[in-house]
């Protein structure tokens, strides 16, 4: 026979949101969104600089298709630098959306997730969706308030972690689908 645990011993699995994910990418698309503004004024310094040199020596650019090429490669450096800045837009949203401190915590008597809880009866499966651009793979769990979400890499623990935690104290309730969840 086993002695029994100590009573202040708490027997729960805490998940706290992980920040560092969104952070990261935050400061990614900042630093290309940074290379993006260098590249466009190091564009058009050099081709200033091109049009200047070739006016102090006498050529001319009308008629020799050099306004439209200029015209195409500052389009482009214009529109990658939109979409860089749209990218660093949509990851500082993120950012703002993954909170601080516990987010869920699964016991014996049910689970709580970002300050409501629930018995075991009333929690569907938790699945998981596949990612789309600008984001990673998301975990769904139906309450009875509505489906809850959020991105895998905002948590501090493990699919697998989640999985086996949900599953033993659910007593093989509810579980983490995770065949969407990119290996």
């Amino acid at each position: 026979m086993l002695p029994l645990p100590a009573p202040n011993t708490e027997d729960f699995l805490h998940v706290s949101w992980d920040p560092r994910a969104a952070e990261g990418r935050v400061a990614l698309a900042r630093r290309r969104f940074v290379a993006g503004v260098s590249s466009l004024v190091l564009t058009v310094v050099v081709w200033g600089g091109l049009y200047l040199w070739s006016r102090r020596s006498g050529q001319e650019w009308s008629g020799t298709g050099q306004w439209f090429f200029a015209g195409i490669v500052l389009g482009l450096s214009l529109v990658l630098l939109l979409v860089r800045l749209a990218i660093w837009r949509m990851a500082v949203r993120h950012r703002r959306q993954v909170g601080e401190g516990e987010v869920i915590t699964a016991s014996w008597p049910g689970l709580q997730i970002a300050g409501y809880y629930w018995d075991w009866d009333q929690v569907g499966q938790v699945g998981s969706v596949r990612g789309r651009r600008g984001g990673g793979d998301r975990y769904v769990i139906d309450t009875p308030n509505g489906p809850w979400s959020c991105e895998v890499d905002d948590l501090d623990t493990t699919p697998a972690a989640l999985h086996a935690a949900l599953a033993l104290y659910s007593q093989g309730r509810c579980g983490v689908a995770m065949e969407r969840i990119a290996h």
